[in-house]
């Protein structure tokens, strides 16, 4: 199992092909910087997707020294993401990335039936996040994309966390799937949908996994948690996944992680035909390097 990034970063670095990162509006220091780091440590090439003059102009500041034919010109937003993608579709490129360009513009393009990324799966954020105090990775989906998942959602959400636990050598990933309380409750949805999705899972529709729900966080995290409620639980303590109810809970989780728990989180968005980094413009560049080698793994 893959417990630290410092884990990916070694499977990374054992990966034969050398892959290809296409950005999107790649004119922006801290992309740049992860880029760097990431071309020094021989870990994956990229494509430059922008104004190739603020591209050159960043790319100097950061010390990033750009290669012949590295830069794809484009102006407009739109252009940008278009091109970007297009690195994919042409095979040039293995992971799309978001740089100094806005989401809607770049998911645009990504779901565009005729020119984009779509491979017939929904779509969602996972974020992966190594917490000082917790003795392994956790995932947390989805707090970016999918803003209140009905059951199918959340199915198809399921679906593309458990193959990223995979990657993450996982072999029987234990999947909280977040709830308030632990008795199910008509009037909280989303105790209902734990319920159904535990049912599901028993029944084996989502392979050799342990999911439990409804759960509370607490028992999620602590074994000591479920002791003093007097519930019986095969993954309190020791979660892998957490599936979250609504796009509020799981993007306030992960960042009261970031900022209070000092956790190192990386994330993407996945069931497309790639991987896609899609962070925040805020993020600094360890966050964007972090998905970056989580991507090159994801994608192998």
């Amino acid at each position: 199992m893959i417990k630290t990034y410092k884990d990916i970063l070694t499977a990374v670095s054992d990966i034969k092909r050398k892959k290809t990162i296409s950005i999107a509006m790649a004119d922006d220091p801290s992309v740049l910087e992860a880029i760097k780091n990431i071309d020094e440590k021989g870990l994956a090439n990229a494509i430059l997707v922008g104004n190739s003059e603020r591209i050159k102009a960043i790319a100097g500041q950061v010390k990033y020294r750009i290669t012949d034919g590295q830069i794809v010109n484009a102006t407009t937003e739109e252009e940008i993401a278009f091109k970007a993608v297009q690195q994919i579709r042409e095979g040039k490129a293995d992971i799309l990335m978001k740089g100094h360009i806005s989401t809607p513009v770049l998911m645009k393009a990504v779901l565009d039936r005729e020119t984009g990324l779509r491979k017939g799966n929904i779509l969602s954020h996972l974020a992966v996040a190594e917490v000082p105090s917790y003795h392994k990775m956790i995932l947390l989906s989805d707090g970016g994309i999918n803003i209140a998942p009905d059951m199918e959602v959340k199915k198809a959400i399921l679906e593309n966390m458990l193959n990223v636990c995979r990657k993450l050598r996982i072999n029987q990933p234990k999947v909280a799937a977040l709830c308030p309380i632990e008795k199910v409750n008509p009037k909280i949805q989303e105790t209902v949908d734990a319920a159904e999705l535990q049912k599901l899972s028993e029944a084996g529709e989502f392979g050799d996994i342990i999911l439990e729900g409804p759960i509370a966080m607490d028992v999620a995290l602590s074994a000591e948690a479920a002791e003093k409620k007097g519930l019986q639980s095969r993954i309190a303590g020791d979660t892998d996944a957490i599936l979250v109810p609504n796009i509020t809970s799981g993007n306030a989780a992960i960042k009261i992680l970031m900022y209070l728990a000092n956790a190192k989180v990386g994330g993407l968005v996945v069931g497309a035909k790639v991987p896609i980094i899609l962070l925040s413009r805020s993020d600094k560049p360890e966050e964007k390097f972090n998905s970056m080698i989580l991507s090159i793994l994801v994608s192998d």
